[in-house]
């Protein structure tokens, strides 16, 4: 360590790689850099698959202690595609640092404990800071193609070809394979609409329904009005939220909701409403909504009449008459009381302990 490392300060963190289920990828180069020149390998799986912006490998380093990354350089190969993309860039030094000097509200613990790199088709490549509480996108871009031979991407090889590794992965894959055979390959705008970043701000709302939403009145609060506890989210951007910090109460960027956790007590009574959302109608009713204005400051609206199980979800700003409703069949709703499952929507297909997460 050099004189000049020792003013510096290092962090215990691991890295560690993803794409999805549906479009998996192989590595020939990926590792991050760090100003000391120091460079960190991003652990192979072969191939890289799994859920957008999750953990799918772990580093196993000596020492874990590193200056954080200011550098990415990644060579993959897109298996659905047949082609290999490149990336040399900058990290965000500043964002990273700010991001990674937070601390968990109730432990005063790091938040993050792992950078996540994620590969994508037609080249692009997110960063996230993960931790057990958060996970927050610091970076998103695209790499160019490039053209690599086989015996430079499996020289132990030399007789492989590229559609022969590709098919070999899509075929032994059937998910992959059966996506490709109903849909083809994904629009090139799909992961840029995931990683999207919108202005809103979540807004529970507690009242009765009847046939409109109205407050309630003082003989309907005498038997008990429902105190809000905490909301939990994930979203398409790979990113989620289970701080209870209250930030996600207040304007903030953010990607669509992929899934939601509401709680809220009446007296001695606790629910807990589970939301999961249907990818292709959330993105077409905040593209409709937001337009070419994604900054527009939007309340998310959650509406909830808990004892005549009613729930509704909404998206307003000001200049509106009103909230425009999110259609039902946009996601799936379960909620629980005292642990008890309480209600279902008559859409509701997810498997057991889905809301575990």
């Amino acid at each position: 360590m050099t004189e000049t490392d020792t003013i510096k300060q290092y962090y215990e963190y691991d890295v560690a790689g993803c794409a999805t289920d549906k479009a998996p990828v192989l590595v020939h180069i990926a590792m991050l850099s760090c100003p000391n020149g120091e460079t960190i390998v991003l652990p192979e799986r072969l191939p890289f698959k799994g859920e957008w912006g999750e953990n799918e490998t772990v580093s196993l380093m000596d020492n874990p202690r590193h200056l954080l990354p200011t550098g990415l350089h990644i060579i993959y190969l897109s298996l659905i595609e047949r082609k290999f993309y490149i990336i040399n860039d900058e990290l965000p030094k500043e964002e990273i640092e700010k991001q990674w000097n937070r601390s968990i509200p109730s432990s005063g613990e790091s938040l993050f404990e792992k950078i996540i790199v994620g590969m994508s088709p037609y080249g692009g490549v997110g960063v996230w800071l993960s931790g057990s509480e958060k996970e927050v996108l610091i970076y998103w871009s695209h790499g160019s193609e490039i053209s690599i031979g086989m015996e430079q991407f499996l020289p132990q090889n030399p007789s492989a070809t590229l559609k022969g590794i590709c098919d070999f992965y899509v075929t032994s894959n059937t998910a992959v394979k059966e996506n490709l055979r109903k849909n083809g390959l994904p629009s090139r705008d799909l992961f840029d609409n995931y990683m999207k970043q919108f202005t809103y701000r979540y807004v529970v709302l507690f009242g009765f329904w009847d046939e409109v939403w109205r407050k309630y009145d003082e003989e309907e609060k005498k038997k008990g009005v429902a105190e809000f506890e905490f909301i939990e989210e994930a979203l398409f951007d790979g990113t989620y939220d289970k701080l209870h910090d209250g930030e996600l109460m207040n304007y903030h960027q953010a990607g669509k909701p992929k899934k939601l956790a509401v709680k809220w007590h009446i007296k001695k009574s606790e629910y807990t409403a589970y939301f999961w959302f249907e990818d292709e109608e959330i993105r077409a009713v905040f593209d409709r909504f937001y337009g070419a204005h994604p900054e527009t400051k939007t309340d998310f609206m959650i509406r909830i009449d808990s004892e005549k199980k009613k729930f509704e979800l909404a998206l307003y700003r000001y200049g509106l008459n009103k909230p425009q409703v999110i259609s039902e069949s946009a996601y799936q709703l379960i909620v629980f009381k005292n642990k008890f499952e309480y209600i279902r929507s008559e859409n509701y297909n997810q498997p057991p302990g889905a809301w575990i997460w």
